[in-house]
């Protein structure tokens, strides 16, 4: 009782999820001209930011105005395509094809999807494994069935990231940090099968999957003085730093913001395509974002000491996964260098 109580975080001002809320009240009883939804609209752009939404409800035909109010007119009951995991509209479909009678066993949204449900991929799904033998992407369906396998996968992704709008942007000392609105996309190019205990690469495959574009908010943080010099170290080891910082930021992060490290998607540049400066971005997995970034941009400090702390407490030699990462993701001068780019987020 006595430690400080969780920051639980929502962002009533993402349009994927105010939509779906504007459909499923328009539905309970019309809306009237003039009036607000959700708290964040009761400035004086309110009325205005409201009836845009109307009226683009209208232009689709989900929505009929008659005189001053707009009624429900869509077939469909709105609640049902309102997701309690994602604010994804789109999901992946999970069919158990084990005994002769198809079931469902569940769901996953489309961005999450190329990396749990690919082909020949281990889906665990309530401690039993599942092997994928066909993700129908057009369908949106994946056929699963049961095994008993020794090892599970692990797909790689590949993002490209541009900053669409910077929200708010800062003077760190020297660096810059900021926050904003982004375009991911991402690619699922391969995945490995990695045995359990031992965590050896025992194969691997290619996953044949198009593009996805994710358009989310992200924070992200760039070191301006030229970091060979101030580190003493070559551009090996400030790739190697940057990917070690990205990484465990990602890890401590969700203890500041009620969020969990799947919540995120860290990635590290060398020459950022925003500044051409060394940078971490840190992207929400959900389109439009539910707010994490903006509370990253102003706690950022107190994540850097907390990482700082982390990775001086942990007693392997060159990172690990309960650090930075393993040894062989982040290089030999991954650990060391992460600590000197903390040390510079934290005594600006």
């Amino acid at each position: 009782f006595e430690k400080s109580p969780e920051s639980g975080i929502i962002d009533s001002d993402n349009l994927v999820i105010l939509l779906s809320h504007i459909k499923c009240a328009a539905f309970e009883l019309p809306f009237e001209t003039g009036e607000l939804f959700g708290a964040s609209f009761a400035g004086d752009h309110g009325v205005e930011s409201t009836y845009d939404i109307l009226s683009f409800l209208e232009e689709n035909r989900v929505l009929h105005k008659s005189g001053d109010k707009w009624h429900w007119m869509a077939e469909t009951y709105p609640a049902e395509a309102v997701s309690l995991r994602s604010a994804a509209e789109e999901n992946v479909v999970i069919i158990d094809k084990t005994q002769p009678k198809e079931k469902v066993i569940g769901e996953i949204d489309l961005f999450a999807a190329q990396l749990f449900v690919h082909d020949d991929a281990i889906y665990i799904h309530e401690s039993q494994q599942f092997h994928v033998d066909q993700l129908d992407w057009e369908r949106r369906k994946a056929y699963v069935r049961q095994v008993q396998v020794d090892h599970y996968t692990d797909a790689q992704l590949k993002s490209d990231l541009k900053v669409l709008e910077i929200s708010e942007e800062k003077k760190c000392g020297n660096d810059i940090c900021g926050y904003g609105e982004v375009v991911v996309t991402s690619l699922a190019t391969m995945f490995k099968k990695i045995k359990f205990n031992t965590h050896e690469n025992i194969g691997w495959g290619k996953i044949h999957l198009p593009e996805i574009e994710l358009h989310t908010c992200a924070f992200w943080y760039s070191f301006s003085a030229d970091l060979r010099d101030v580190l003493q170290v070559d551009q090996d080891a400030i790739g190697e730093g940057l990917k070690a910082l990205a990484n465990v930021f990602a890890q401590v992060a969700p203890l500041f913001i009620m969020g969990d490290p799947r919540d995120f998607y860290a990635k590290a540049m060398v020459r950022s395509p925003l500044n051409q400066l060394p940078s971490i971005f840190l992207w929400e997995r959900y389109p439009g974002g539910v707010g994490f970034s903006k509370k990253l941009y102003h706690i950022y400090q107190i994540i850097a000491e907390t990482a700082k702390n982390l990775i001086k407490e942990c007693a392997c030699e060159s990172g690990c996964p309960s650090c930075v990462g393993p040894t062989l993701e982040v290089g030999k001068h991954g650990k060391t260098t992460a600590m000197k780019l903390l040390e510079l987020m934290i005594n600006i």
